[in-house]
């Protein structure tokens, strides 16, 4: 029991979590109306932006990951609810997030931190990166927040105790850093493309490179935005490599769209006459 207890005090500093004395940021009353986008189910990420780490509200559900929005939602709260063990509900939270913190482990922590230090340096050229899925974050129309929705039935959470370290360290030192993040339940904002155009672009590439590519908007952090085209194409003898498309402005995202698609008809509707094959360049598409 005493060994356990130790184990515990030893994250908790590192952390530098006082559970009494908890700070002011993960005190904060939330509005868990996180309203979700209606109608939105696509788990697909297709928007990462860089998103400062006091504007991420922390919420804790007991919903499983595999649970609907709406389920994750209905039984999740604050993270406060966690810390304060006031009645007898708050108690038994308050030793679920023990066992949580107990459970923690220090190294993958460490290893988040490593990564979003590379992270905020560059955008990797895949977009996504590894594991990116146990973020979490979401974004509500409805309240114009930002949420980490963190089940605490999840294994890992180890993406949910960086959070909670960095918030941690932005309360002493009021020093602001952004994390690189994809946005769960979010859809295209359709500034470049609508929606038909974006089907179109899968099926018009997937013509020239028999791979269906993966397309993200993506926020740097200046919250300009990019489009971001993903794919494998063969570019000899059966030898694939991934290629990437960027479009920074509505001029270019047209060009291209115009170029791939009058492309795609000359080859759909005169099959034989001509014929086009995918090249990868060093520079960008045009």
């Amino acid at each position: 029991m005493l060994e356990k207890t130790n184990d515990i005090q030893k994250k908790l500093k590192y952390l530098d979590l006082d559970l009494n004395k908890i700070p002011e940021i993960l005190l904060e009353r939330i509005d868990t109306e996180m309203k979700p986008a209606r109608n939105y189910e696509d788990k697909k990420y297709k928007v990462y932006k860089y998103v400062p780490i006091s504007k991420i509200k922390i919420l804790l559900t007991r919903a499983n990951r595999l649970n609907t929005i709406q389920e994750k939602c209905k039984m999740a709260s604050p993270i406060y609810s966690y810390l304060l063990p006031e009645d007898e509900e708050g108690i038994l939270k308050h030793t679920i997030f023990l066992k949580m913190i107990q459970e923690m482990d220090i190294e993958q922590i460490n290893e988040i931190e490593e990564e979003q230090i590379k992270l905020r340096k560059e955008i990797p050229f895949k977009v996504k990166y590894k594991e990116n899925y146990l973020w979490q974050i979401y974004y509500s129309e409805y309240t114009k927040n930002y949420y980490m929705l963190a089940t605490i039935e999840d294994l890992d959470c180890s993406c949910l105790f960086y959070l909670i370290k960095e918030q941690i360290e932005y309360e002493k030192t009021k020093k602001e850093k952004e994390i690189f993040v994809p946005i769960s339940y979010l859809d295209y904002s359709r500034r470049y493309f609508t929606k038909s155009q974006t089907s179109d672009i899968e099926k018009y590439l997937w013509q020239f490179t028999k791979d269906w590519p993966l397309m993200y908007e993506v926020y740097d952090k200046k919250d300009n935005m990019s489009f971001q085209i993903v794919g494998n194409t063969e570019v000899y003898d059966k030898v694939n490599s991934v290629y990437k498309i960027s479009l920074d402005n509505n001029e270019d995202a047209t060009k291209f769209y115009k170029l791939i698609k009058a492309l795609f008809i000359l080859e759909t509707e005169f099959p034989g006459r001509y014929e086009f094959q995918a090249r990868i360049a060093e520079d960008r598409w045009n």
